[in-house]
């Protein structure tokens, strides 16, 4: 499960003026509106829009959603920031806004979070502003950004081995102390999120292998109302606390 961990990821949201942005380029439907704070060679600005709308569209599919039309009801605004503007590689802010460092879409991990902060925007609009746990919104994300970079043809690199050695040092009792607090943010609910979310797919009631889309049934019941508790339970036929406990006692058997 662990080798599965990592990706090149960033979702502290700190302020980037992004709202004062000039446009740049759209796509031909205008769905998609790249946004930026310098000068960006318009050969450049078609190549990195042809990007996002092709991840977004792995995204997509990935998450096997029901009603794809809400994902493009309102436009997307995609902003392409200098060095010095962020302090991070790029984030989500709310359904409608992402931010990347211009100089780092260059780097091969940008396909990774490219897929990582689509995610989080197609999750957004699909829970029409309910909350999901942290935990559960950071693994997904870092899971399908993972397998975007495999299906571009990348191989696993120094970065993944760094954070699934990070992810080995959890023990049962910090993972439930994690998974019980929802909201908290960071590294370490990033990385137990994944965890958790490969559990799901290879382990857990003897593996889900659809797990995305079965997560994306989830987001949607919650969508419709449904708080996360029941919306999982719902979904997956156990409740939040026994998958937890279940989750914790497979930590402790692994870990010796």
């Amino acid at each position: 499960i662990l080798g599965l961990v990592g990706l090149a990821i960033a979702t502290a949201a700190p302020g980037s003026g992004e709202e004062n942005f000039k446009i740049k380029c759209k796509s031909e439907d205008g769905f998609l509106e790249v946004y930026s704070d310098h000068a960006v060679d318009p050969a450049r600005c078609k190549s990195i829009a042809a990007r996002v709308l092709k991840t977004f569209a792995f995204v997509t599919e990935r998450a096997a959603w029901k009603d794809r039309a809400i994902l493009t009801a309102q436009p997307l605004q995609f902003a392409l920031v200098g060095d010095g503007a962020i302090n991070v590689l790029g984030y989500a802010k709310g359904p409608n806004i992402m931010v990347m460092k211009d100089s780092y879409m260059d780097q091969p991990l940008s396909e990774g979070t490219l897929a990582h902060e689509l995610t989080h925007i197609q999750d957004f609009r699909q829970l029409k502003g309910q909350k999901m746990p942290s935990f559960m919104f950071e693994g997904r994300a870092l899971t399908i950004g993972q397998a975007y970079r495999l299906h571009v043809g990348q191989s696993p690199g120094d970065y993944d081995r760094q954070t699934a050695r990070s992810a080995v040092g959890f023990t049962a009792d910090k993972a439930m102390e994690l998974l019980d607090n929802y909201k908290a943010q960071g590294w370490d609910n990033q990385a137990i999120g994944t965890v958790v979310v490969e559990y799901m797919r290879a382990t857990w009631k003897g593996g889900i292998a659809d797990i995305n889309p079965r997560l994306s049934r989830m987001i949607e019941r919650m969508a419709a109302g449904r708080e996360f508790e029941l919306a999982f339970q719902d979904e997956f036929g156990e409740s939040a606390e026994a998958f937890a406990e279940a989750f914790a006692g497979f930590l402790r058997a692994t870990q010796g």
